[in-house]
């Protein structure tokens, strides 16, 4: 049985007669009774029968014809992967971004770039506590979405683009308040609670330092969106970036602290980055661009 026999088959079938899938073809109807005779005896199957002047289906027919059908679509996909990896396309685009970063405008980029090359496979990844960058240097990414400080250049030798502007804030939720309706202006009026904080960072990052507070009691997250639930729970008071709770900020649900004895502040960028050896592939070059066009950094 050979993919060809499987083609008149269908298109037999689909038209309703031989001599109509003769011109179709561009076939002489004595190649395609001879082809349909053989594949009828390949498979001890009788597939067509004539009624008048017309060809139809017999019950095994019928049912071959979705899976012929369908092996006739993957042999179609097939062609254009080949077609697709012979022009020097790549075959897959790893993303990787911190949690921390704007999600939106990287899920936009990708949905763009992946509609002009739907044959390339995307993987995103998500991390947290500067995963994104640990990983581009162990070469397990095309490209990270990343906060970003100068003093990664000591890590590696790094392209980068803006992406986009973050900020972390000191949030509680209303019904952590230790005096209902009133926001506490001193640390000491919250102190007796957890302070819900990320777990150590990559790269002896001093969190204590940047945070300018050391709490007798700490919950530390290794994911933003568990510290946005324990945050929702009222399970204590901490860090979070803005963007990611700007809903609740506005119904009132959690409150922005801005504490008069901690010296906080915590406003960064995040960046596109790839390593500056690593040359990007057609579709990975498509999306860095994209990144950079639909960058909020501005």
């Amino acid at each position: 049985m050979t993919l060809e026999q499987i083609k008149m088959f269908v298109t037999v079938a689909q038209l309703g007669s031989i001599s109509a899938a003769a011109k179709v073809l561009h076939k002489t109807q004595p190649a395609i009774s001879i082809a349909l005779k053989r594949l009828q005896d390949e498979l001890k199957l009788e597939l067509l029968h004539r009624e008048q002047y017309r060809l139809s289906l017999t019950d095994a027919g019928q049912k071959l014809l979705r899976h012929f059908e369908f092996l006739l679509k993957q042999q179609v996909h097939i062609d254009a992967i080949a077609v697709h990896l012979a022009s020097g396309l790549e075959r897959k685009v790893e993303l990787v971004y911190e949690t921390i970063s704007h999600s939106l405008p990287i899920f936009n980029a990708v949905s763009e770039v992946q509609q002009r090359f739907p044959l390339t496979e995307f993987y995103l990844s998500s991390e947290s506590n500067l995963g994104a960058i640990k990983r581009l240097i162990e070469g397990k990414g095309d490209i990270a979405i990343s906060p970003w400080i100068d003093r990664f250049y000591e890590l590696a030798d790094f392209d980068t683009l803006p992406f986009s502007r973050f900020e972390i804030i000191t949030v509680i939720h209303k019904n952590a308040l230790p005096l209902k309706e009133q926001v506490p202006r001193f640390v000491s009026e919250i102190d007796h609670l957890p302070l819900l904080k990320p777990q150590t960072v990559l790269f002896d990052l001093d969190l204590d330092g940047l945070f300018g507070y050391v709490a007798p009691s700490q919950v530390r997250t290794n994911d933003l969106w568990a510290q946005k639930s324990m945050l929702l729970s009222a399970s204590g008071w901490g860090y979070i970036p803005k963007h990611l709770v700007e809903n609740e900020l506005a119904t009132g649900e959690l409150i922005q602290l801005n504490l008069e004895d901690i010296n906080f502040d915590a406003k960064g960028e995040s960046r596109i980055v790839k390593l500056a050896n690593h040359n990007l592939g057609v579709t990975g070059l498509d999306l860095w661009k994209t990144l950079a066009k639909l960058s909020t950094a501005g």
